[in-house]
């Protein structure tokens, strides 16, 4: 076995973290280098035998996950040492554990921030707080070359050193300091949900803050409360409504401030008070009488008017953050730190007429804005009522893209721009809606928790460093399979690699067409061609087929669709169903919504077929269930199929090659290494922070893919 270094060293020309023969950083500007305090080269593992020990300060978790991950590159254990009798080492810990590392103006690290630094005495990965240890630790590891790009232990990259040395010299502080947040909308089930909070760790995503700003109904119930006092509820045309509580009344606002009082007992340290929602607000007297006798209006299905001092205020805003006000107010006098968060939305997205509590969060929508303020409007204006803003994005809504290959919003060049334009705006928290389609949208959720870290972050480097370490000898024909989609922005290698420009491009993808899909087969046959003695890279590959063996079904309902035979449309969409339900272990698709609550409305066009299948049927109940990815052979087969449908040439079925094995094998491993990576949960969640990392989704059962059951769902393409 050949043996590999890994050395890493600081360019004070460049003012880049370089690799030298392994690994160049893709970061950005969030990389602080002294140029006045070089640092001194320190070997961590020499020849597979450690150098320096571990040196363990007051917070243990992240100084366990660095050795354990020193252990998977290097096969060596290191020997753990308490501080107090080190003389050299590698220190991960808090500043004040090691005051000998004589760390300038630590608190002005904050939660997150960390120094990385290499000096006579060893290395130094400590941070002002735990989560900035953690922080530390992640960073290290990704100078190290590992990656975490998708959820999932095939899309994670462990490298193989023998000696593992380094100098460094960095200090960071993440641009949105409250929190950065991608989560899934419909929800999770648990080994998902498990996939997500790794992923999330090694992305240095979450933050000090657990934001909580749900749709809220502040302990009401609007079906019992309503029958004993309409009076509480809104007054909508005319008529008393449960559509949303009447913001102006006095038991509202004992009943919200009551409610907040017991979360807060509870140990809550944020609680929602946006509204509940939908449209239906309040038209009663008493919240027009915020007008002060001005004359109330509608305009983009909210209600508006212009108060005798000329002053236009939306009614919806008034009432709703006035009561909101009033709560804070209670709760802070018994709970002063704990906050209170409410949207920026709908009827409620235009800025109040005055200030809001210090304890007020508010999180601004980049949807559904009823107001006719810009968005730079929107914060400027929030910005001056509030001490603390935040930004709601849509990476992803199931109902709207239904996991179709076109990135839209988190296209690299759109991302770039938009979080660099919330950082310039003072904003400190951003919460992306997503879905758990990493097969279209993946390369894209990958790059904004790069730069909701860093804005600045080389989005150019990061991406030629996902092609190169995802796909390895197949980095070529994968950049021109993700260019299709996302545009030039993507191209970074070679020849075709596009001149770096911080605007966003002027780009349409492409239909969804045969023509389409034939290019993305060839690209997608090439890699595997390509990855044929790397089993790693070729499960990667194999992912993004078993997607792109999806988007085949899709067309093919629609092709069944135009034939207006509704056995075949009936077929057709079985074929999505069951093998959108073997997708939910890849996370290409997202398959909760598909086989869940999504189903009626993703197939709403063809409900004359689905009536000839009531949904209480037991076939049709099988159809919506979860059922193990495909194997190798079995997506060959698939594959084929395709490809003859689309009257591509097709080799026959090959027999089973050794790589096939491998690739089995190295699925069936990165299976085993994610609930390995589950057992040791622990290891990563310490007190400080670990809230912040939570997925708020329901729990749903779902049996381990790698196990088998006592009666397996059939798998379709395995009996064809």
């Amino acid at each position: 076995m050949p043996r590999t270094y890994l050395l890493v060293a600081v360019s004070l020309l460049s003012f880049a973290m370089t690799a030298v023969g392994a690994e160049t950083r893709p970061g950005g500007s969030g990389v602080s280098i002294h140029a006045a305090d070089q640092p001194i080269e320190q070997t961590i593992v020499r020849d597979g035998r450690a150098v320096l020990p571990l040196v363990v300060g007051s917070v243990e978790a992240p100084a366990e996950l660095l050795r354990e991950h020193i252990r998977l590159m290097s096969g060596v254990q290191m020997r753990r040492i308490e501080a107090r009798h080190a003389r050299r080492g590698v220190f991960v810990g808090l500043v004040k554990d090691f005051p000998h590392a004589d760390i300038d103006d630590a608190a002005s690290l904050g939660d997150e921030g960390f120094v990385i630094r290499t000096d006579a005495r060893g290395v130094y990965l400590l941070a002002h707080k735990p989560l900035g240890v953690q922080h530390a630790v992640v960073t290290l590891l990704q100078r190290l070359g590992c990656r975490w790009f998708f959820p999932g232990p095939v899309w994670r990259v462990m490298p193989k050193h023998e000696t593992i040395a380094g100098a460094w010299n960095e200090r960071q502080v993440p641009d949105f300091k409250m929190q950065r947040r991608i989560w899934a909308g419909y929800g999770l089930y648990k080994p998902n949900r498990d996939d997500w909070e790794v992923w999330e760790r090694f992305n240095r995503m979450g933050g000090p803050v657990d934001i909580s700003i749900h749709h809220s109904w502040y302990g009401l119930n609007p079906d019992r409360d309503f029958q004993q006092h309409p009076e509480w509820f809104a007054l909508v045309d005319g008529k008393r409504q449960p559509t949303k509580p009447c913001y102006s009344h006095p038991e509202v606002t004992h009943r919200a401030i009551e409610y907040a009082l017991k979360r807060a007992a509870e140990g809550a340290k944020m609680i929602p008070m946006s509204a509940p929602d939908g449209l239906g607000y309040c038209e009663c007297r008493k919240c027009l009488s915020v007008l002060k006798g001005g004359e109330p209006f509608e305009q983009h299905f909210a209600t508006y008017g212009r108060r005798p001092d000329g002053k236009l205020v939306n009614v919806t805003s008034e009432t709703l953050f006035a009561m909101v006000n009033r709560v804070a107010e209670a709760v802070s006098d018994e709970y002063p730190d704990v906050r209170l968060g409410c949207y920026a939305y709908s009827a409620y997205s235009h800025p109040p007429s005055f200030r809001l509590h210090p304890n007020v969060y508010v999180q601004i929508t980049t949807h559904y804005r009823r107001t006719s303020l810009t968005l730079q409007q929107q914060l400027d204006a929030f910005s001056l009522a509030t001490d603390s803003l935040g930004v709601r994005e849509y990476y992803s809504v199931y109902q709207w893209d239904w996991d179709r290959p076109d990135p839209q919003q988190v296209r690299p060049d759109r991302l770039r721009q938009t979080l660099r334009f919330f950082e310039r705006n003072a904003v400190e928290a951003i919460n992306a809606e997503a879905s758990n389609n990493w097969g279209p949208r993946g390369l894209g959720y990958y790059i904004a928790a790069n730069l909701m870290w860093d804005v600045d972050a080389d989005v150019p480097g990061l991406i030629r460093d996902f092609y190169e370490k995802a796909f390895g000898p197949a980095a070529e024909p994968m950049q021109q399979y993700y260019a299709r989609w996302y545009g030039p922005v993507t191209r970074v290698l070679g020849e075709e690699a596009a001149t770096p420009t911080d605007d966003v491009a002027d780009y349409e993808p492409p239909k969804l067409d045969r023509d389409t899909l034939c290019a993305c087969f060839a690209n997608l046959d090439e890699a595997v061609r390509l990855t044929a003695d790397r089993p790693d890279c070729r499960a990667t590959v194999d992912h993004l087929r078993m997607y792109l063996h999806y988007l085949v079904l899709r067309r093919r309902l629609e092709d069944a669709a135009g034939t207006n035979d509704l056995e075949a449309v009936l077929e057709a969409i079985r074929e999505e169903t069951m093998f959108g339900g073997r997708l939910n272990r890849t996370n290409m698709i997202h398959t909760r919504p598909l086989i869940g609550k999504a189903f009626a409305r993703r197939f709403h066009k063809y409900a004359d077929a689905l009536a000839r299948l009531p949904a209480d049927n037991p076939e049709a109940k099988q159809w919506r269930g979860l059922d193990d990815p495909p194997r190798p052979d079995v997506l060959q087969r698939l594959w084929n199929a395709d490809k003859a449908y689309l009257d591509l040439p097709s080799a026959a079925r090959p027999q089973p090659k050794e790589e096939d094995s491998e690739v089995v094998n190295h699925l069936e491993t990165a299976c085993t290494m994610g609930l390995r990576a589950r057992r040791i949960q622990s290891i990563y969640d310490f007190s400080t922070g670990s809230e912040a990392h939570r997925t708020h989704t329901s729990s749903t059962k779902e049996r381990n893919p790698c196990r088998k059951q006592e009666q397996p769902m059939r798998r379709r393409g395995e009996t064809s």
